[in-house]
């Protein structure tokens, strides 16, 4: 062997085992599967896949700016509130049906400004957090904090009609063709009494509307309450709303017009009708009228505008319109009179929604 070919073997071995180390230098590892976020239609919109489990989760919210101003209230200028409101929407399936978890958070701001002779500035009931709505739902059955199975109402901004956010337990029956019956057992306050409020409730809807019936009774007070409330679509712009209620005495289902010094627990009548047109000019604009009497004021010892026997009436007008896609406002006016006021005065708002 000369030594051009040991030179010529060298640099080829040499070659060799250099291409092998830089291969082995270049591997590449393969990249991790990625779970990306997977839409849930199945709630409907707005629904998402919690990554990693099958339970669907929407997230949601408001903005609300409202100004306002009333004759009762002592003031010499317009309300200014704020708030905001964060939506947790959580639901899976299970073998006893649909398992719902909702919780509801609002903060609001009062409006703030210099006091009647110019000396102080303050936040006039400064700011507020509250739990509006925090319970679950697994197939009929709910348990929490939420509005009472009472409450109803006509869709006019002038009235109270039944009771409060409440802790509860309840359960609807879905009996098919549109009806559904319902049976609450609801807290009434804190280490009061061992016997909660019992609230029921039927519900009808059909094609040319709906019907609900609701009934209450309150140990404290020993008294009952009951309701009517029905919906007839009687064109495809116009619905009629058509209310009726009795309390045999101060109820914490209390029907009364929303107005301070007189709405609240308690602070109620025997009894009350009303109704409300509703007209829907087209998918932005829509307007109603209505009005609601309040006959017989109980006998309470609450602070209250009311007196034993008093009858008072209300009369109001609503327009919504929708600015953009979720931004929503509103322009509402009402009259007050009757027995529990001096004179009759008007009091209203201007909210603006900003949902998501």
């Amino acid at each position: 062997m000369n030594i051009k070919s040991l030179l010529l073997g060298s640099a080829a071995a040499l070659v060799a085992v250099s291409g092998a180390r830089a291969a082995d230098a270049v591997v590449v590892a393969e990249p991790e599967p990625m779970e990306y976020v997977r839409v849930c239609d199945v709630y409907g919109a707005g629904f998402y896949y919690i990554p990693g489990t099958e339970t669907c989760l929407k997230v949601g919210g408001l903005v609300r700016y409202e100004i306002g101003a009333d004759e009762f209230g002592g003031d010499e200028g317009w309300n200014k509130d704020v708030l905001a409101r964060l939506k947790l929407d959580a639901r899976s399936e299970t073998e006893y049906g649909t398992f719902r978890r909702y919780i509801e958070i609002e903060h609001k701001i009062a409006g703030e400004g210099w006091d009647a002779d110019r000396t102080d500035f303050d936040l006039k009931g400064g700011s507020k957090t509250t739990l509006r709505h925090a319970y679950f739902e697994l197939g009929g059955l709910l348990v929490g904090h939420t509005d009472t199975l009472f409450d109803g109402e006509l869709s006019g901004e002038f009235d109270v009609s039944g009771g409060e956010r409440v802790n509860q337990i309840r359960y609807t029956f879905d009996a098919g063709n549109g009806i559904a019956v319902s049976l609450g057992l609801e807290e009434e306050s804190d280490n009061y009494d061992y016997v909660p409020l019992v609230t029921g409730k039927v519900g009808i809807t059909q094609g040319w509307g709906s019907l609900n019936l609701y009934a209450g009774y309150d140990d404290a007070y020993e008294e009952f309450a009951l309701k009517a409330i029905a919906s007839f679509k009687a064109t495809d712009a116009l619905t009629v709303e058509l209310l009726a209620g009795y309390e045999s005495g101060p109820t914490f289902f209390s029907i009364n017009p929303d107005m301070n010094g007189i709405s609240g627990p308690y602070v109620g009548y025997a009894w009350t009708a009303g109704g409300y047109l509703k007209y829907q000019f087209n998918e932005k604009l829509a307007a109603g009228f209505g009005g609601q009497y309040f006959g017989d004021a109980h006998d309470t010892n609450l602070a209250s505008r009311a007196v034993a026997g008093n009858n008072d009436w209300v009369v109001g007008g609503v327009v919504d319109y929708n600015i953009v896609e979720n931004l929503d406002a509103m322009l509402a006016v009402n009259y007050y009179d009757g027995d529990s006021f001096e004179d009759g005065g008007f009091a209203g708002f201007l909210r603006l929604d900003a949902s998501f």
